[in-house]
């Protein structure tokens, strides 16, 4: 036997490069923020909860706020409001409580992307509509947010899925004409433009992630930005501990920002060596464009690499959008193949051959068969009843025709890259061997 899988000489047996997330920037930064303590008293974090300016948070998460307003290019060259959180779930709750979702309301989202996307409006009472997604870009489909609109829709919570821009225009045409509000889950998308506009400021709210794994990390953290001030406003108090904020405030301030006088906030708050890090990454995408293009060019040599093999194509990228490539997604279909192997045997393979346990990076398995399992089967949703006839997308994707690689993410040299590639052409060179499999 000649695979890896069925007892052959693996093709890679030495470890893989690791995602650098952690420069020496970053730790410059850090050790400067570190010794500025030192010597002021200055602290980690520099919130209160009250109507007075540490409010607003510390100097350097207010920087850093500064620092995202200034690069991001929104549409029409609106002025961008940006508003540091400890992460991009917080900042889904916030932006839900922002726009007012009371009990019944219904929110438009995804089935096929983290649950806190489904979830964020339920901390409101509101109720979550799944809706299909496109078969090519993987966001939400245009004619399925249509079907799934009533007199209860209130928003749509879109994903940039995988680090890819919605279909902006038609999408926000249908809000628009429905009085809904787009909330932007742009976590995977930070560096992500359509019409040389930021991802995050193509609705109404816009979400980034820093948690581990993301583009840019902290560990934890995440970023809220808007075009609205009003919007601003009321996201800035609920993460912040709103109720102890607001009886402290000036009555014209309360008027003009404030819809009621019970309104909960939360401790959803950055921290100050949080911000540092954040800062320091952000120009790396934004100064120098090195880190995304980087991805980009990785992403590339692989699927050039993987061209010749029939039964793998790679996902499209929209029109007038670029890429960031949070993860490199591409299809297989063992119908093209004269032997017709099955996706996940097949990937399996392809694992084995570059030593799984070498290939694991901090986010999971490198190469992956078909994402997350739909929202709609987790137990959270199973006293609802859905019917996957409504999600056929979804369905084949994720069941059928889905890969991914996270591979693109490392440090990578030439050579790396080549034990990539070669790993997928040897199983298919030898793919007959996997008829064996488990006989």
């Amino acid at each position: 036997m000649h695979l890896a899988l069925l007892g052959g000489k693996k093709l890679r047996t030495k470890f893989f490069p690791p995602q650098k997330t952690i420069g020496k920037e970053e730790k410059e930064a850090v050790i400067d923020f570190l010794n500025d303590i030192e010597d002021t008293g200055n602290i980690l974090s520099g919130y209160r909860g009250n109507w007075i300016p540490q409010f607003w948070g510390g100097t350097k998460v207010q920087e850093l706020e500064k620092a995202v307003e200034g690069y991001l290019n929104a549409p029409d060259d609106a002025e961008v409001y940006a508003l540091a959180v400890n992460s991009a779930t917080s900042g889904l709750q916030i932006a839900c409580g922002a726009i007012g979702i009371v009990p019944g309301d219904e929110v438009i989202v995804t089935p096929w992307s983290m649950s806190c996307s489904a979830t964020a409006p339920m901390l409101y009472g509101g109720v979550p509509v799944f809706a299909d997604i496109e078969a090519d870009h993987f966001c939400l489909d245009l004619a399925a947010i249509e079907a799934k609109i009533t007199n209860k829709t209130k928003a749509i919570i879109i994903v940039d899925l995988f680090g890819q821009p919605y279909d902006v225009e038609k999408i926000n045409a249908i809000a628009k004409k429905h009085g809904l509000i787009i909330i932007e889950d742009a976590a995977q998308a930070i560096g992500s433009t359509y019409k040389s506009c930021d991802a995050g400021t193509l609705g109404d709210i816009g979400v980034f992630s820093f948690t581990q794994g993301k583009h840019l990390t902290a560990g934890e953290g995440g970023m809220l930005v808007t075009k609205d001030h009003d919007l601003y406003m009321k996201m800035a108090l609920i993460r912040n501990h709103a109720e102890a904020v607001i009886s402290a405030m000036p009555d014209e301030v309360q008027i003009e920002y404030y819809w009621q006088p019970n309104m909960i906030g939360f401790n959803m708050r950055m921290t100050e060596i949080q911000a540092v890090i954040v800062k320091e990454q952000l120009k790396k995408i934004y100064d120098t464009g090195d880190y995304i293009e980087y991805r980009q060019q990785n992403a590339n040599d692989i699927m050039q690499g993987l061209a010749d093999l029939p039964m793998i194509w790679r996902a499209k990228v929209r029109k007038e959008c670029t890429h960031s490539y949070y993860v490199l997604p591409f299809f297989y279909d063992e119908t093209k193949m004269d032997i017709p192997i099955p996706r996940d045997l097949f990937m399996r393979a392809v694992r084995a051959e570059l030593s799984e346990e070498l290939g694991r990076i901090d986010r999971g398995v490198p190469i992956g068969c078909g994402y997350i399992t739909p929202l709609y089967d987790l137990p959270l949703f199973a006293a609802r009843v859905f019917d996957r006839e409504d999600y056929p997308v979804v369905e084949e994707l994720h069941r059928m025709d889905f890969c991914l690689t996270l591979y693109h993410a490392l440090d990578l040299k030439e050579s790396d890259i080549a034990d990539i590639v070669n790993a997928f052409h040897k199983v298919y060179k030898y793919r007959e061997e996997l008829l064996n499999y488990g006989v």
